[in-house]
């Protein structure tokens, strides 16, 4: 629009207006008349004319951003009200969602003067902006401009038309009943009474900027006249008061576009279903703009299973079914395959099952990702136990009976299709520590689509996972490439337990980087008394059953002891050289043009274990970051943090481990789950994204 060459012609109708050219903004201070009054009260304003691709920011900016801010330097006698913000729209940068202007805006400031004495008045504003692109640069200019003081003032002819224009877009007092506000769930709604028609188009835009999760959809049905909405709450939400500023935006089609400042009170509103088909589908909306398609996730998520069996965490357990499948390599081609159809049933119906209590427990409002369950150290120390019980088992001091045909003989003998289901699901449970290549992006996506799309994904990662044993259960071939069946096969299944007791060692670590070394101890207690209870149960007698049972219940209760419910989430706290990523922090950092690397990681992560060892933690990678003065930021999820599953959503994935790289600011980009030294190296010291 002509806004700027208006401000041009304008310079020369009040006294020495200046416009700064800062880098991808021109900023400029204008007046609305030709002069000031000695008393009334008058509109100056400051025009912000970003360059194509850049934008700057609404006083509530989003995922990220600043505010743009004006300080005055005034006569006494003239006095400079707040900016009245004209209405924002949406900016999608990366998987961030943030509010601001990419056309000149004229950010309009009253001014009251009261005794204005003189001929003339300088006007002085310093402006502080961020404009953004591909990467963010902070702004600001001191403007001024001396106008002529009268006790009456004419109007500007030049400038009528962009002051009326600024004025059309803010937000107008809503004219309707007053709107409701409700939180339930992870999701905040609004209930506006209309009128309303199937043809409006509504926005909403929060004034708090912790309210609600920016890159979330909007929710939006009209029932009986009553709009309501809902969206998801922010991971950095601290409540709701009894009253939420906002403005609504309304586009209708052949008619001017309508904004309205909305103060809505806490009130009883339902929840739009993330199901509902919304009401204004043509609404402009924010969306990921490689969001893949489904047959693609789906491909990735079977070849994430496939891999996840070469990944250290599901080794001790498939080391089980495999020599359950030796055993079979001389039976009945349909014996294999009933077992393989029972493995692989074990492993979908358990992935299955893990997508609808993810899909649920997100619903009521945890924030929750692939792994979660390893958050808990009652849910570590109890697999620790099987871990060290099924070793106990392979190395012949005890054999599992007919009661625990699930977990028991047939687990490590193949006897029955169910030891071969549940040996499915014990792979999937303990798979949950590993995250292999592709997995990220298949299970992120999945946890926000419906139900079904979740499912399937979910089903195929199930598929690819089984897949190496449906292919030995179906193909002859590879049937008759496994070793023969013989003695050697004794040995090796007590050489496999020390897998299994490594893994119990790990898990009992674990929790105790999760709530303490005295946790550690108790563990350690508890699988004393499983050792106890399996000796015992080899003994002759009654008595000694007694003291299995005593024992084993003594280890039991050791998981439900106060000191393995996870504390409360404490300051977080960063090794040398790293520092403890927050949002904030990470905006901060890149609004000053630093190269940054992110790494959220659990202790519970083998993938991000081997990633640090392997990787991060290598001379030449630490040389890299002194070189380009890489600031590192860890985003710690060993136990629950909100905060920082929901910086995993956004970049749609499930768990850690997520890696970021931001070049002296620019767009993070989002490195592989499995990290070589040259990736790392390359990404820190490639040059930013071209604007």
């Amino acid at each position: 629009m002509g806004w700027v060459a208006l401000g041009l012609l304008m310079a020369s109708a009040v006294g020495a207006q200046q416009a700064v050219d800062a880098p991808h903004v021109r900023a400029e201070l204008l007046l609305e008349d030709r002069g000031l009054a000695s008393d009334g009260r008058q509109w100056a304003g400051v025009l912000l004319s970003p360059e194509k691709g850049w934008h700057v920011y609404w006083q509530n900016p989003g995922d990220s951003g600043l505010a743009t801010r004006i300080e005055w330097t005034l006569p006494g006698a003239i006095s400079a009200g707040e900016i009245r913000w004209p209405y924002p729209h949406a900016e999608a940068l990366g998987p961030l969602t943030n509010y601001g202007y990419s056309d000149p805006t004229l950010h309009l400031v009253p001014l009251t003067t009261r005794g204005l004495a003189g001929d003339t008045a300088n006007l002085s504003a310093k402006v502080n902006w961020l404009v953004c692109s591909d990467v963010c640069i902070p702004g600001s200019a001191t403007l001024s401009l001396d106008a002529p003081v009268s006790a009456d003032v004419e109007r500007d002819a030049d400038s009528a038309e962009v002051f009326s224009e600024a004025r059309a877009q803010l937000p107008q007092d809503w004219p309707g009943e007053a709107p409701l506000h409700a939180v339930s769930g992870n999701s905040f709604s609004l209930a506006i009474p209309g009128p309303w028609t199937a043809a409006d188009r509504v926005e909403y835009f929060p004034i708090p900027n912790d309210l609600v999760d920016h890159a979330q959809p909007q929710r939006i049905v009209i029932d009986d006249g009553v709009l309501r909405l809902s969206q998801s709450l922010s991971a950095f939400h601290g409540g709701v008061g009894d009253t939420v500023d906002g403005v609504v935006v309304v586009r209708t089609d052949d008619a001017p576009t309508q904004a309205f400042s909305l103060r809505s009170t806490a009130g009883e509103v339902a929840p739009v279903s993330a199901s509902t088909t919304p009401a204004n589908e043509a609404a402009p909306e924010v969306k990921s703009p490689n969001a893949p398609g489904l047959a693609w996730v789906l491909l990735l998520a079977f070849a994430g299973g496939l891999i996840l069996n070469l990944m250290p965490c599901v080794f001790p357990v498939l080391s089980l079914k495999a020599m359950a499948v030796i055993r079979s390599r001389d039976q009945s081609a349909r014996h294999r395959q009933v077992h393989a159809l029972a493995y692989t049933a074990g492993v979908i119906v358990s992935c299955v099952g893990i997508a609808a209590l993810l899909l649920g427990l997100r619903a009521g409002g945890a924030a929750i990702g692939w792994g979660f369950q390893l958050q808990s150290p009652v849910v570590v120390g109890a697999l620790a136990y099987v871990m060290f019980t099924l070793g106990l088992s392979l190395s012949g001091l005890f054999a599992l009976g007919g009661r625990w045909t699930g977990m028991g003989q047939n687990l490590t003998q193949a006897n029955g299709a169910t030891g071969s289901f549940f040996t499915g699901v014990l792979a999937v449970v303990v798979a949950s520590p590993c995250t292999a290549p592709f997995m990220g992006t298949a299970l992120g996506f999945a946890l926000v689509q419906d139900p079904l799309t979740a499912a399937a994904v979910f089903a195929a990662l199930g598929l690819g996972l089984a897949s190496p044993f449906l292919l030995i259960g179906f193909v002859p071939a590879a049937a008759r490439l496994l070793p023969k069946p013989g003695a050697w096969m004794e040995s090796f299944k007590q050489f496999m337990a020390f897998p299994l007791y490594l893994t119990a060692v790990w898990l009992v670590w674990v929790a105790g980087q999760q709530a303490g070394p005295g946790v550690m101890a108790l563990l350690l207690g508890g699988i004393v008394l499983i050792a106890m209870a399996v000796w015992a149960l080899s003994r002759p007698g009654k008595a000694w059953r007694g003291v299995t049972v005593v024992a084993a219940v003594l280890a039991l209760a050791v998981l439900v002891q106060p000191a393995l419910r996870a504390p409360p989430p404490q300051a977080a706290t960063a090794a040398q050289g790293e520092s403890v990523y927050s949002d904030a922090r990470f905006d901060a950092l890149r609004a000053e043009g630093k190269t940054v690397f992110v790494n959220f990681t659990a202790d519970w992560c083998i993938t991000c274990k081997v990633n640090e060892r392997t990787t991060l933690s290598r001379d030449h990678v630490q040389q890299a970051f002194r070189d380009h003065d890489v600031t590192y930021l860890k985003g710690d999820w060993t136990r629950s943090d909100p905060a920082i599953t929901r910086v995993l959503e956004r970049y749609q994935r499930s768990g850690v481990p997520l890696y970021l790289v931001s070049v002296k600011g620019s767009t993070p980009q989002v490195l592989p789950q499995t990290l070589t030294p040259d990736i790392v190296i390359s990404a820190v010291s490639a040059p930013p994204a071209a604007p």
